[in-house]
């Protein structure tokens, strides 16, 4: 093995040791690695079989607080033993199987070692389903739970739970109220269940009441109100309007109280109680890629600068490469009530392989929510940079008008788990100084994370993007507006711009780009992580993406996790193309996923 790569092996095992990452896997894993348990007596019911491994396997996992040779450790086992007994049976009423009986037959001679004997019985089976007061039949989906199949509790909470949401959202009652009653015949092994629904008068919204802001404007919470006065009132209204305000961000507290009774012209006053939070805050962030070396980002925010919400973000980033000053103020329910204005301003410089750019920009945009999770923006932008490619110096005034869709249903944004990033954008370009023929980018992309397997916590991340400049030749587009690849948002193991066409050893950038990401993430503990990955993808000259000649590097990392997102830490190879590399490893540390 070459010294560079034990080199990096070193650095990754000192990084995992001093972290502590090796110490809290021995006080977590032990249990799991030894214990034996076993389930018997329900292997003709699959679904059940596996809803009780899971929380067979779930309390095992759960930390004894006594060292195995202690005294106390045989005390808390067979307390845990008992519990899980407790539980599996539980679970199996839950699946209808309420005659079930669960024996737990021990291993004397070792620990954590036993069999969960299972007795189930006959699964009992839905006879009748009934809503009173009748009339509200209608309201329930019937594709949600039938007469003849298993009384399983989950159907039955589900179909509560519609039943609630249907009446509420085709009547204006003040209140709605559904529980359940089930009555047990022992000799058919067979249910009778009853839904009983309690209702207030029908009544209408009054005035929404804000108290308790400070600083926020009251005309800025009212366009947040999702109702006018006399609508049908409903419950769901409400709720909808609590979340809208704590998402702002602006609020640590937002609570909704109603009166007792509703007043004689039947509308009904929402009070919402609020209670601020800090509107400003500021940022710190490091990062460390070999390729780009050392980089710091500071910044300061204030979300309520104007009294309506409007943010101002200001943001400085120095790195060896890339320096920049931005300042970005967005204004919410501009014109529209799912329409905002975006104003950014930015001083730039950067300094790599391809190109040397000094750059002044400001635009504009608008942003449209056309979906819970589709927007859309188009706005105009101007740039005045200085160029230096290949030893000639040109000035750029670039006039351009960048629109674009974007698709986001993600669970988190710096550590997602499950859902889709869909992007697709189009700029026009002109240059109004005339160095350059008029051309477009057109960029898309998508990501998406997925649960998988057995472990706690497994998460495979999958990453595609594709991008093509048309109308000119490449000599003919600003360095700074082509393609490159490489990189810790690239393709890991190569250098920042090291894939692509080059010209006397330095990159010079394609006019077509595409990108993937293949990421598994597994969590071991509640703090760290673990990952491996590949990425690939290739840069050409021509406007049509080129797959002949792709990049492909591949690494491990560690993550931990963190209240404001995870700590990154990637080490990442070439797997070809390494003829020209400077050198044939990469490693980055940064806040965040790679994607």
């Amino acid at each position: 093995m070459p010294d560079r790569y034990r080199r990096l092996i070193a650095i990754f095992i000192v990084f995992v040791s001093t972290t502590g990452l090796t110490g809290c896997l021995r006080n977590v894993v032990p249990f799991m690695q030894h214990a034996d348990y076993q389930i018997k007596g329900v292997e003709n019911d699959k679904d059940t079989q596996e809803y009780l491994n899971k929380i067979l396997q779930e309390r095992v996992a759960e930390n004894i607080d006594y060292e195995e040779d202690s005294p106390d450790f045989d005390r808390a086992e067979t307390a845990r033993e008992q519990l899980i007994a407790a539980d599996l049976l539980k679970a199996l009423k839950a699946k209808g199987y309420y005659d079930a009986k669960v024996d737990y037959m021990d291993d004397k001679e070792k620990s954590l070692t036993g069999q969960y004997e299972i007795t189930p019985g006959e699964i009992y089976s839905l006879s009748s389903i009934t809503i009173a007061p009748e009339g509200f039949h209608k309201f329930l989906n019937p594709e949600i739970i039938k007469t003849g199949e298993a009384l399983e509790a989950q159907l039955v909470l589900e179909a509560q739970t519609n039943l609630y949401d249907s009446i509420q959202k085709n009547k204006c009652y003040f209140s709605v109220n559904v529980t359940h009653s089930v009555i047990l015949n022992q000799e058919t092994k067979t249910a009778d269940l009853t839904y009983n629904v309690t209702l207030g008068p029908e009544v209408k919204f009054g005035p929404a009441l804000f108290k308790g802001q400070e600083s926020v404007e009251e005309s800025y919470l009212r366009k947040m109100v999702p109702w006018k006065e006399g609508d049908c009132f409903r419950h769901e209204k409400i709720r909808n309007l609590l979340n809208k305000i704590l998402a702002t961000g602006l609020f640590v507290r937002a609570e909704s109280s109603l009166p007792e009774a509703p007043a004689p012209d039947t509308r009904v006053p929402v009070t919402i109680q609020l209670k601020e939070r800090a509107h400003r805050s500021v940022k710190a962030g490091v990062s460390y890629y070999t390729d780009e070396g050392a980089g710091v980002t500071l910044g300061w925010e204030h979300r309520n600068i104007l009294g309506s919400g409007e943010k101002l973000d200001i943001e400085l980033n120095i790195s060896q490469i890339n320096q920049s000053l931005k300042a970005d103020f967005t204004k919410p329910y501009f014109l529209r009530k799912d329409q905002s204005l975006e104003i950014n301003t930015a001083l730039r410089q950067q300094d790599t392989d391809a190109f040397e750019e000094t750059a002044f920009e400001i635009g504009s945009s608008l942003a449209r929510q056309i979906h819970k999770r589709l927007q859309a923006n188009l706005g105009v932008q101007f740039s005045f940079s200085e160029i230096i490619d290949e030893d000639d110096r040109q000035t750029y005034g670039l006039l351009s008008f960048p629109g674009g869709l974007t698709y986001d249903s993600r669970d988190n944004t710096l550590d997602p788990h499950k859902g889709w990033y869909l992007t697709g954008d189009i700029e026009p370009f002109y240059d109004m100084l005339g160095e350059s023929d008029p051309f477009t980018k057109l960029e898309a992309g998508g990501r998406t994370y997925l649960d998988v397997g057995q472990a706690p916590d497994l998460v495979l991340a999958l990453r595609a993007n594709i991008g093509s400049l048309v109308g000119s030749d490449t000599a003919d587009i600003p360095a700074v507006e082509r393609f490159y690849g490489g990189g810790g948002g690239s393709i890991r193991g190569f250098g920042y711009q090291q894939v692509g066409p080059f010209e006397k050893g330095d990159p010079t950038g394609g006019r077509s780009i595409v990108t993937s990401s293949a990421e598994f993430r597994l969590k071991f503990t509640d703090t760290f992580g673990g990952v491996a990955f590949v990425d690939a993808g290739s840069v050409s000259e021509n406007s049509a993406p080129d797959f002949d000649d792709l990049a492909v590097g591949a690494g491990i990392g560690a993550r931990y996790y963190t209240g404001f997102g995870p700590l990154r830490f990637d080490v990442a190879v070439p797997l070809n193309q390494k003829d020209d590399l400077d050198q044939n490893y990469q490693f980055y540390i940064s806040i965040g996923q790679a994607f």
